[in-house]
């Protein structure tokens, strides 16, 4: 089983290249749930950690999956940079307003990526009929779906998320992630998904002695080190 580690900074990219992981996933903003991280940031992960498998979010700004033809353009050619870079994949999503797949959205995202690997994200954990979806992103090509079982955290999605592993009997990678914490990731382990995806942070206040100092989602190595403990 594969262990995915969310990075939404410089600090959590290197401890990451320390660790016995298999694949980062680029982000920023994880108090909004994960936005697209800029450019410089993604190339400087890739060009200073060569062992890291990275794989990039794609998600224009915070809320749902119904998006507009301006931010899925935006969408698009962040991924185009990205792609230029030889980034190994990316991590994207997008639904209509009924919250099926937005067939001709992600068509345009899947184009730009090329042969870059495509991971679909918990915007599948919005759609109605999670196993039509999941045979529609097959037939599309997607690599892995992230999922925490259709629920707001895997200890809810536990039995959905062992379904899931026996509906896509190999055809599909399921990735499980959302709310997985040292006490559960044995019990989301024993669902037999292939992956378990986590970004191992605490709130913390950053720069207190400033008047912007603001509590953010930050890496909190003793955390992850407890849950790699727990899974390897």
């Amino acid at each position: 089983m594969e262990i995915e580690l969310c990075v939404a900074s410089l600090e959590a990219a290197r401890l990451a290249s320390t660790l016995p992981i298999q694949r980062i996933e680029t982000c920023v903003a994880l108090e909004q749930g994960g936005l697209t991280p800029t450019t410089g940031m993604v190339s400087w992960i890739h060009n200073t950690f060569h062992e890291l498998e990275q794989h990039v979010l794609i998600r224009q700004r915070a809320g749902g999956f119904h998006y507009s033809y301006d931010e899925i353009v935006v969408m698009r050619n962040d991924i185009l940079e990205f792609q230029r870079l030889g980034i190994k994949g990316v991590v994207i999503g997008a639904l209509t307003a009924d919250k099926k797949l937005d067939k001709d959205a992600l068509g345009a995202l899947q184009r730009a990526a090329g042969s870059m690997d495509l991971t679909f994200h918990r915007a599948f954990d919005e759609v109605g009929d999670w196993k039509t979806t999941m045979d529609q992103l097959i037939n599309m090509g997607f690599k892995r779906i992230l999922t925490s079982g259709q629920a707001t955290s895997v200890n809810e999605g536990l039995a959905t998320l062992e379904e899931m592993v026996g509906y896509s009997n190999g055809r599909i990678e399921i990735m499980a992630g959302g709310g997985v914490r040292a006490n559960n990731i044995r019990s989301v382990k024993e669902t037999g998904v292939s992956a378990i995806h986590f970004s191992g942070t605490s709130s913390q206040s950053i720069d207190p002695e400033s008047r912007f100092s603001t509590v953010i989602s930050k890496v909190d190595e003793q955390l992850i080190r407890e849950m790699l403990a727990v899974v390897i």
